[in-house]
Parts: structure tokens; C-alpha cells; sequence
């Protein structure tokens, strides 16, 4: 009975060790398959939304916001072409605030009470609208945007902007309550200061006056308390059910504070005229702004007529040969030259990724052909001088709704620029001049037309490329729903005809997503390819794999020769020379780093194999480990080898050896192990990728802004698998040869 219980408890304890060191491995591979969200929650959670066949996603609209737009590697007038193509007057943005979506179809469910506006408002209306709005508010930022826009829809968005959108809106939970807070607060101040002016009152009305006064500050002490239960909500913007109960609580606080209910002497006394102004007009105006947002709301909601239902938009990501077709289409609509249409064309038959980039370079290297007859000595740079020239000149051109073609020479180019008399005409002339020296004229204007042609080419093709990466194919939509485009995987744009995108931007949709099978496996799978093309890892595995391989033989050759010296061969001071090898084993390896590293410098092996395999090829632990291992040989082998005429190389490699394969094994893997691991001494003997190994490359995922921990656990579980393979099949070896060593 006792031995029984002593096993259960030996193996409940061995279960359990097993499990605590197998929960960090377990825990790494359920973080690389979970979302960027899903990492950050806390309390944590073992599962994934990715193994899920429908999401649900939190979304808001965005107001008059650019999004998925790539900045980088333009000029100045391909991203001025960028961006009026993204602010789009018909486009409705839906921000996913949620993980980005990478595949399957998504469904935007609009709500049943939904409205909308067909066209635009009539300027009668607007004209009546406007004259009302005048009359009831004096928001100065409203009548001003009132002002300056041209039409109904623009004043609406730009309206709501104003009151919904960003952290500074007039109506943010937080920003309305503090400004009410304040007028409370101003108010109290003032009433206290003012209190001290009952002198002035007559002696008949200073009872009065000293009891409004303190009626008048306890009403802002209290809706200080009122509006206080407000601050907790589910939205940062106030709900309209909250804006109609804090509106009754101002226009009560209104009322309280209204000095005509007092006796007409004391209401036209100066103290209570100054009373008025600075207190009743600092409580009107947070009121005003509130009942300013209301009326335009309930305008706004009445011009709406139209129901939409419960429409759906349904839409799905196309495949690389759609986004093709579509980019031909576009590409055939547009004046791009014929020999440039050829090279569009013969790149976009190898990707659609990076198209832009491959053209532009290919028409450099045109350029650059026919610029070489001008004699200059480099032709690359003056290939980008003109580049830059073009630019400038286009951009101006533009401001000015001119082209290039319409000069019919050089001459009456310059004399154009020279009568424009602006400061940016007169760099480009100056320029112009400068790199036209040595060319004739015809020559230099021909090459600036092709120079011209090339940019407007270019942003052309960002422009297309921006668009048809993003386009989706829809499945289902309501007539008025032109085009869908997702972009960056996170920003949804729904093309509307005929409906200004203002009048469904206050509505609240349900977006949903729905996987098939192998789009929930493109999902479970997605943060490994998402890390292994983050960085060249393909790259990084070859030089780990040839250093790790080439470190381990090498160490294994010369410890083993070693060892073998020190356990079966005599010589003087064999016991004090390993003993001074053993004492190496106590230096700290951090301290060996800075000479290490200046003697790799000075062989000027820095960015090279040699410094990553040679320093690291001798292992004083891997020769005492051999050593020991010897030393349980009997000596007899070795005897009956000398009377048979055998060589110390020989007995090593054809006896010893053999007989040594678990300590051999062991000290392999170990050393195969650390060298695959090895982190700190390849990160400061390398500055390139192309020598760099694994170790390293998860430093990809850790940058200031923080550490993306779903695709650095993707990128740690796929480096660290052929370690735990080689492992599992050597393991018998490992074991027996950490068992034997040191007995005889």
C-alpha cells in the first residue's frame, strides 16, 4: 500500500513539473494564433476568434477622414493625385475598430429605421434652413461653416464633424460635461463676487437679492450633481436620449437662474444687469451649444425621406486575376502612351505588387539610354535632376490648368516662365536653364516631355494600383451602392451614386464576416506568413541552419582530438593544462565579448561566416564532457590497437569514436542547440540580413512603439521546430550519454 501511494505521488509530481514546463511552450503556440487584439485582453484567453467561421466587428463612420493611404516614396504631386482620389465627396468610410480583415465575406447590415437623401438639397430650403439656424444659435463655428459652404450636404458634414468626431467634439461625453462643469463653477464665482455688492442694492430689496443669490447658487451646485451621472456611458459622444435629459436639466437650471421673477426695481438695478452677463449668458451659451446640435439634427432628419430597409451589402476580397483585369481596364481609359502601356503591361503579367516601382524603374533605365548621347558623365543623376525638374514644373502647370503639350518649343516655355514672375517660375527656369547647358534646345524639350510623361504615368499607375488592391467584389448591394474598396484591411468604402455619403453617416451598422473552411484555416495560419514575410526569414534559416551545421562539426572534429589527448595519450603537464582549460569555464562569456569583437574587426571579418563560426568552434565544456566519456573505455582496447600497429588518428576515428556515440550525440546537440539560439554575438558581428540568423531576425516584431507578440510567438514557434524535431529523435542518445559520462 505504501509503495503504491509513494508511485502516485512520484508520478502526480512528475505530471505536474511536466505540465508547468510545458505551459510557456503551450501558452506561445496558442499567442501565435491569436489576433493583435486578442493578445492585449486581459484576463487572457487560450482560444482564438481565428478558428471562429463568423466575426462580428465593432466599426464607427468616419467623417470627411483619408484612409489607407501610402505616403510613402511619392512626390509632391503623386500625392496631391492620392489624395483627391481618397477625398472622394461620394464615398461613405466605415472604420473597422476592431482586428484588421484579411479574407472571407463580409456582410454591412444597415439598420431598419435607416433613411436617406437622394441628390442634393434644394438652395430654397437650404436658404430657409440657414436663416433659422442664423436666429437660434451663436456658435460661432457653426455660422461660419454655415458661411462658407456652398450647399446643404457640405454644411451638414462639416457640422458633425464639428460635434461628433475626434477627441475635441462638442459633444464627447467628457467635453460637454466639463464645460457645463465650468459654467457652474464661473457661475458660482461670480455669484459669490457679486453677493458682496448688496450694499448697493436698496436696504427694501437686499432680502431679496441675498436670497436669489443664494437660491441661484445652489441651483448650479446642483446641476453639478445632476449632470455628473452622465459621465458614465456606452458611447464617448452623448446619446440623444442624454442630450434631451441634460436639456431639460440646463433649462431648469435656466429658470432658477432667471432675475425676472424679481421685482421690477431690483431687476433694473446694474448689479443684476452684470449678474445677468456673466452668469446667466456663460450658462446660455453651454445650452445653445446643445439645442444648436438638435436643431440641425432634427432638420437633418427630416429632409431624410427615404427608407432604406434592411439593405445588406454584401462583398467579398478579389483574386490577384480580377484586380488585374480591372487595373486593364482602368489603364485603357487613360491616355498612357503606347511604348509605356508595352512595359505596363509586361509588368503587370509578373504581379500587381510593387507595379509602379518596376515601371518607373524601367523607364529610368530608358531614360537613362537615350540621355546618355547628351555626353554626361552620369547619366543616373541627371535622369533624377529632371525628375525633379518635371515635378516642379507639372505642379505649376497644374495651379495653372495648363499642360506641357500646350508649348510648342523650348523657347516659348521659358518665355512663359519668365512672364508668370512667381518665385516658384523663376527656381524652375533657373533650374531649367542649368540643365539644358550643352543640349539643344529641340533635344532638351523632347526629353522633357518624356521626362513629364513618366510622372504623369506614374502617378497614374499609384493612383490605379491604390485602388484596384483595395476593390472588392460585391455580391449583394442596394442600388445606390456604386463600388466597395477595403483599405489597409481596415477602413471600408462604400462608392455611392446619387446619395451624398452625409446622410448615412449617422447611422449604426452591423458588420459582420463570414470564413469558409479554408479561409478559417488562412486565418488560424495567418500571423506565420505574416511573420516569415515580415523579414527574409528564408534567409535567416539558411545561415542558421550552415552555422549551427559547420560549428557543430568543427567543434565536435577538434574537441574529440582534444579529449582524446587528455584521457588516453601521456605527455608533461597534461593535469595542469586541462586544469587551465577548465578554469576558462569560469570567465563570464559577456566579458569575452569586447576583445572577441575587436580582433574580428581588425581581421575585417565583420559581415562575414568567419566571424559567426570560427570564434565558436572550440567548446572547453564539449572536451571535458569527451574526456570523461574516454576514460570509461577500457584500456585494454587501446593496448591491443598498439600491438596491431594502430595510430593515435586511427584508434580515435575507428574506435574510440564508434564507442563514444551517446557523448558524441550530446555534445553535438548541445552545441547545435546553443548555436542555433545564439542571439547576442551574431547580432553585434552583423549589420546586413544576408548573414544575420533566426535569433536575430525575431527582433523584427519588437520595436519603441512596442512588440507585435501574436507574430513574434509565429515567428519563435516556426524557429524553434527544428530544434524539438532534432531533439526528439536524438533524445535516447542525449540521455545515455549524460547518464555515462564520468562512470567507470
Amino acid at each position: 500500500m505504501k509503495r503504491t501511494f509513494g508511485s502516485f505521488l512520484i508520478y502526480t509530481l512528475l505530471s505536474i513539473g511536466a505540465v508547468v514546463m510545458l505551459m510557456p511552450f503551450a501558452w506561445m503556440i496558442s499567442t501565435s494564433f491569436k489576433t493583435r487584439s486578442e493578445v492585449e485582453r486581459w484576463p487572457p484567453i487560450w482560444t482564438s476568434k481565428n478558428f471562429s467561421k463568423t466575426w462580428q466587428l465593432k466599426t464607427n463612420v468616419s467623417r470627411g477622414s483619408i484612409g489607407g493611404l501610402d505616403w510613402k516614396g511619392l512626390t509632391l504631386r503623386e500625392a496631391l493625385v492620392l489624395v483627391q482620389s481618397e477625398t472622394e465627396q461620394n464615398v461613405l468610410r466605415i472604420q473597422i475598430d476592431d482586428d484588421p480583415v484579411y479574407r472571407g465575406t463580409i456582410t454591412i447590415s444597415f439598420p431598419e429605421d435607416a433613411r436617406l437623401f437622394r441628390g442634393k438639397l434644394d438652395k430654397d430650403s437650404f436658404e430657409d434652413f440657414s436663416n433659422a439656424l442664423r436666429k437660434s444659435t451663436k456658435q460661432k463655428e457653426v455660422l461660419q461653416a454655415l458661411n462658407e459652404s456652398p450647399d446643404a450636404e457640405t454644411f451638414f458634414s462639416r457640422f458633425f464633424a464639428l460635434y461628433l468626431h475626434g477627441k475635441d467634439a462638442y459633444l464627447d461625453r467628457r467635453n460637454y460635461l466639463e464645460l457645463v462643469e465650468k459654467a457652474a463653477n464661473s457661475s458660482i464665482e461670480q455669484i459669490d463676487i457679486l453677493s458682496r455688492y448688496a450694499s448697493r442694492i436698496a436696504e427694501e430689496h437686499r432680502d431679496e437679492f441675498s436670497k436669489f443669490m443664494e437660491s441661484a447658487k445652489k441651483a448650479c451646485a446642483d446641476v453639478v450633481g445632476s449632470v455628473t451621472i452622465f459621465k458614465k456611458g456606452k458611447t464617448a459622444i452623448l446619446d440623444l436620449t442624454e442630450m434631451e435629459s441634460i436639456r431639460r436639466e440646463l433649462n431648469v437650471w435656466i429658470e432658477k437662474l432667471d432675475a425676472g421673477k424679481l421685482n421690477e426695481p431690483l431687476r433694473g438695478n446694474p448689479v443684476i444687469r452684470l449678474y445677468e452677463q456673466r452668469v446667466l449668458e456663460t450658462v446660455r451659451t453651454a445650452l445653445d451649444r446643445l439645442e444648436t446640435y438638435l436643431f440641425v439634427h432634427d432638420f437633418f432628419q427630416a429632409v431624410q425621406s427615404e427608407r432604406v430597409g434592411s439593405a445588406i451589402v454584401k462583398f467579398t476580397f478579389m483574386n490577384e486575376r480580377e484586380k488585374k483585369n480591372e487595373f486593364l481596364l482602368s489603364l485603357n481609359q487613360t491616355d498612357v502612351p503606347n511604348e509605356l502601356r508595352e512595359i505596363v503591361e509586361q509588368e503587370l503579367n509578373r504581379s500587381l505588387e510593387g507595379l509602379a516601382e518596376r515601371v518607373e524603374k524601367r523607364i529610368d533605365e530608358k531614360l537613362q539610354l537615350e540621355f546618355a548621347a547628351f555626353g554626361f558623365e552620369n547619366v543616373r543623376i541627371y535622369v533624377q535632376q529632371m525628375k525633379q525638374l518635371g515635378s516642379q514644373l507639372l505642379n505649376l502647370l497644374n495651379s495653372k490648368s495648363l499642360n506641357l503639350q500646350s508649348f510648342e518649343s523650348f523657347a516659348g516655355l521659358k518665355q512663359w516662365l519668365q512672364s508668370e514672375g512667381s518665385a516658384a517660375a523663376g527656381v524652375i527656369l533657373s533650374k531649367m536653364e542649368q540643365l539644358a547647358q550643352g543640349v539643344e534646345d529641340d533635344e532638351f524639350f523632347r526629353a522633357l516631355k518624356a521626362v513629364c510623361s513618366e510622372i504623369d504615368t506614374i502617378s497614374k499607375l499609384r493612383t490605379f494600383q491604390s485602388r484596384v488592391q483595395s476593390l472588392m467584389r460585391i455580391v449583394q448591394a442596394p442600388d445606390f451602392v456604386k463600388e466597395v474598396r477595403l483599405k489597409r484591411n481596415q477602413t471600408i468604402e462604400l462608392v455611392l451614386e446619387d446619395v451624398h455619403p452625409v446622410y448615412l453617416e449617422d447611422e449604426r451598422y452591423s458588420v459582420r464576416v463570414d470564413h469558409t473552411f479554408k479561409e478559417i484555416l488562412g486565418n488560424v495560419f495567418h500571423n506565420y506568413v505574416a511573420a516569415w514575410n515580415s523579414a527574409p526569414f528564408g534567409v535567416y534559416y539558411v545561415n542558421t541552419v550552415f552555422v549551427s551545421t559547420v560549428t557543430t562539426i568543427a567543434e565536435i572534429v577538434l574537441c574529440a582530438m582534444a579529449a582524446y589527448a587528455f584521457a588516453l595519450m601521456s605527455f608533461p603537464g597534461k593535469n595542469l593544462i586541462f586544469g587551465l582549460f577548465l578554469s576558462t569555464m569560469m570567465v563570464p562569456g559577456e566579458v569575452l565579448l569586447v576583445p572577441n569583437f575587436i580582433t574580428i574587426s581588425r581581421f575585417g571579418w565583420i559581415d562575414t561566416y568567419y566571424a559567426l563560426i570560427i570564434p565558436w568552434i572550440v567548446s572547453v565544456f564539449a572536451i571535458f564532457l569527451l574526456r570523461q566519456h574516454f576514460l570509461t573505455l577500457p584500456r585494454e582496447l587501446q593496448d591491443a590497437a598498439k600491438i596491431d600497429g594502430c595510430s593515435h588518428w586511427r584508434f580515435l576515428w575507428t574506435v574510440v569514436v564508434p564507442l563514444s556515440k551517446p557523448a558524441i550525440v550530446t555534445s553535438a546537440l548541445l552545441k547545435f542547440v546553443g548555436s542555433w539560439n545564439a542571439f547576442l554575438w551574431v547580432l553585434i558581428v552583423t549589420n546586413k540580413d544576408k548573414f544575420r540568423t533566426l535569433p536575430v531576425g525575431l527582433q523584427t516584431f519588437s520595436t519603441d512603439v512596442g512588440t507585435v507578440y501574436n507574430m513574434l510567438m509565429a515567428a519563435a514557434t516556426f524557429s524553434i521546430l527544428p530544434i524539438i524535431v532534432l531533439f526528439l529523435f536524438t533524445q535516447r542518445y542525449f540521455v545515455q550519454g549524460i547518464a555515462r559520462t564520468g562512470l567507470k
